[in-house]
């Protein structure tokens, strides 16, 4: 189903009352740009948690020789996990 502005008025053809005034333009402009912003958002907090997780998990595949090496320990791994996030949202 197709339906057409017609010239020089607010009016679709085939459907009765449904005329548009520049607030709802503008209305849905900002609504549309809600949404971008909670998908910005949704999408930075879904790349910061993959990112952790895959820290997470590289750092406690490495065997504790390894981690010396960098300069942790076994535990110390979740407060240097908290303190990458608290660094990233900066």
């Amino acid at each position: 189903m197709h339906f057409r502005l017609l010239k020089n008025t607010n009016q679709i053809a085939g459907m009765p009352g449904t005329a548009f005034n520049g607030t709802l333009g503008q209305v849905a402009n900002a609504e549309g740009l809600a949404l971008v912003a909670m998908l910005r958002r949704v999408l930075r907090d879904t790349a910061r948690r993959w990112d952790r997780n895959r820290t997470l998990s590289t750092l406690n595949a490495m065997d504790d020789r390894l981690l010396q090496d960098i300069g942790l320990n076994r535990k110390d791994i979740p407060q240097y996990i908290r303190d990458m996030e608290s660094f990233s949202r900066r």
